[in-house]
Formats: C-alpha cells, structure tokens, sequence
C-alpha cells in the first residue's frame, strides 16, 4: 500500500473538520481545499492534523495580531 504524503502548512481552518468533508484552509496566498477527510488524528489550540483521501495535513494556525501590538505599529 503506498503511504500518503504529509503536507504542513500554516494558516486557518475556515470551518470544523468533519469526516466525510473538504478541509478549507485559508492562507495568505489564498485557499486550500483538500479531499474528504477521513480521520481527525488531532485538534489543539494551535494546529491541526488531520488525515484526507490523499494526503496527511498538519495546519499551524496563523495568530491574529492582538490589539495591543496594531497600537505599536501605528
């Protein structure tokens, strides 16, 4: 049986993963929409991982920046 490739990337989940559906992840160069997920492996506060028809994904969420450092930067 051939292994699946791990894919990381960073950026956000635009909705909850659910087996059976497209992951969407929203980066900043635009939009990933994987096959259907067939396992949630884990979901904590700052990634995800998460086993698709193709593919083995690990997301690292991307923070918002906090108010307090826009106030900095202006």
């Amino acid at each position: 049986m051939k292994s699946k490739k791990f894919i990381s990337v960073t950026g956000n989940l635009l909705f909850p993963l659910n087996e059976g559906r497209r992951a969407i992840i929203m980066q900043d160069s635009g939009y990933v929409v994987t096959s259907r997920v067939v396992e949630v492996i884990e979901v904590a506060p700052d990634h995800a991982v998460f086993e698709t028809m193709n593919s083995i994904y690990r997301v690292a969420f991307e923070r918002s920046p906090n108010k307090a450092s826009l106030k900095m930067c202006a």
